[in-house]
């Protein structure tokens, strides 16, 4: 049984909410946030925050790596299926809906690097001047470009499909 494209879109929508709301519910306790630490790039300013979330919420946060990486193919695939099976462009627009379609998988190719890189600081010694700190904030800060931008395209489509935008 073949699933119609809205059932995918519907479906691949739903998968990324529970996850996304997981993720969110399991970290939404820390302060600073879990985005500030993301984008740090100064090192002591990375291990202020880490320090200021004590060892339950550096638990909390190193627990969440096992469902972030599945969310990174949740969110891909979410972001493939919106662009090119959710009627957002019509047939002549196939580069656009293919340019649409491969910013989150790639923004999935930088959320990876992020993690890796702060698995990598996490098993390492706490308080290191590393140079995995600034690359693991350029690998976020790519990410989150690429998902703004997903989000404000997707958002303009939709609302050009309502009718509500002459764009």
């Amino acid at each position: 049984m073949e699933l119609s494209s809205r059932t995918k879109v519907i479906l691949a929508t739903l998968a990324f909410c529970l996850s996304q709301a997981y993720l969110i519910g399991s970290l939404h306790s820390l302060r600073p946030n879990i985005v500030e630490l993301q984008l740090t790039f100064a090192p002591d300013r990375y291990w202020e925050i880490l320090k200021l979330w004590g060892e339950a919420g550096r638990a909390a946060y190193h627990d969440h790596f096992s469902a972030d990486f599945m969310h990174i193919g949740i969110f891909s695939l979410f972001g493939y299926l919106l662009a090119h099976h959710a009627g957002l462009f019509d047939p002549d627009e196939r580069k656009k809906a293919w340019q649409l379609g491969v910013m989150l998988p790639v923004a999935g190719v930088f959320d990876l690097g992020e993690n890796l890189l702060q698995l990598l600081l996490l098993s390492g010694p706490t308080g290191a001047d590393s140079a995995a700190i600034p690359l693991s904030a350029a690998c976020s800060t790519a990410k989150w470009a690429l998902v703004v931008a997903f989000s404000w395209i997707s958002a303009q489509r939709v609302l050009k499909r309502l009718g509500f935008s002459s764009r």
